[in-house]
């Protein structure tokens, strides 16, 4: 297990809870995804998965088959794909994603099914849906949060790389090589990417604010931060001329 997944918070079977993953009333909404969680690792760059910072360079995320055979025959072809349609789906480390490919139980096998239904961007994904054959972990140049003609969400660069896969056996060597170089072991998640939702919706609130508006909320914590020396120091002279 890599170690930024390692050090996620837990639900109580022991099961690391990843950084996208909403929490009500103190449990982990696997099924779910928080569309404020994956707008804050974008805009922070940070690992979708186990919530820790990506250094720049390529990122990482999980595909369905139809869309990993398309991508695979692009590249072997030595020909550009772009694909400008928005996803909710934000990227990882490598390692990350190679390991949430092989534990999820709806990306680790074909038999796999979403444990919710899903309806964005016109897709309608019912509860229920195998995943099918085939899969990939693929890497990608760059992404970007963006507002597109049918909303706001992730849109990804230029595929470079494609690991292909069809059950978690088959990225076992894979994981194992990665593991040996493994991104996650620096930093650390912020508070706002674990089990609290009012940290990550304070988190959320403050990343909307306009420039000016955050100028002027740090003037307000550097004039409460000045009072609060102003009453301390005086808090001390009175002291000494007791």
């Amino acid at each position: 297990m890599p170690t930024g997944i390692a050090a996620r918070p837990q639900d109580d079977r022991g099961y690391p809870v990843p950084a996208i993953t909403p929490w009500e009333d103190g449990s982990p909404q696997f099924a779910n995804t928080s569309m404020r969680r994956v707008f804050l690792c974008v805009e922070e760059r940070r690992c979708t998965v186990c919530g820790r910072e990506m250094k720049p360079g390529p990122v990482w995320r999980v595909v369905d088959g139809d869309e990993a055979e398309m991508i695979t025959a692009v590249l072997g072809v030595e020909k550009e794909f772009l694909n400008a349609a928005p996803t909710g789906e934000a990227p990882g480390h490598r390692t990350c994603m190679i390991y949430a490919a092989m534990v999820c139980p709806f990306l680790s096998s074909p038999e796999g099914r979403r444990g919710e239904g899903s309806d964005m961007y016109g897709a309608s994904l019912p509860k229920g849906d195998a995943r099918g054959s085939g899969g990939a972990i693929v890497a990608y140049n760059d992404y970007w949060f963006k507002q597109t003609a049918v909303g706001p969400g992730v849109v990804y660069g230029a595929p470079i790389e494609v690991i292909n896969y069809d059950r978690a056996a088959d990225l076992q060597d894979e994981l194992t090589a990665a593991l040996t170089n493994d991104e996650t072991t620096a930093g650390k998640a912020p508070a706002w990417l674990g089990a609290d939702e009012h940290l990550t919706e304070s988190a959320f609130r403050r990343a909307m604010l306009s420039p000016a508006e955050r100028r002027a909320l740090a003037a307000q914590k550097q004039a409460a931060q000045a009072r609060k020396r102003q009453q301390k120091q005086a808090k001390a002279s009175r002291r000494k001329n007791r």
